[in-house]
C-alpha cells in the first residue's frame, strides 16, 4: 500500500470518529468521559496505520544520501 493511501484511510477514520462524537454529543452523552469499543478499536487501527507511515518515512530518510 502506498503512503497516499494510508493517509486517505487515516483522514476517513478521523472522519468517522469526529462524526461520531458529534452525534453522540448530540444526544447528551459526556465525550470526553465515555469512549466506546468502537472509537478505541478505530482509534488503535488510526496509530498502526500512522506508524506505518513513519516507518515508511524513516525508511526514506536512511536511503537519502547526505
Amino acid at each position: 500500500m502506498d503512503t497516499t493511501t494510508v493517509l486517505e484511510i487515516i483522514n476517513m477514520i478521523d472522519n468517522q470518529l469526529a462524526a461520531y462524537k458529534e452525534r453522540m454529543s448530540a444526544k447528551g452523552f459526556d465525550m470526553k468521559k465515555l469512549e466506546t469499543p468502537v472509537q478505541g478499536e478505530l482509534t488503535k487501527l488510526k496509530d498502526h496505520l500512522q506508524s506505518f507511515i513513519e516507518g515508511q518515512l524513516n525508511a526514506a530518510e536512511n536511503t537519502t544520501v547526505e
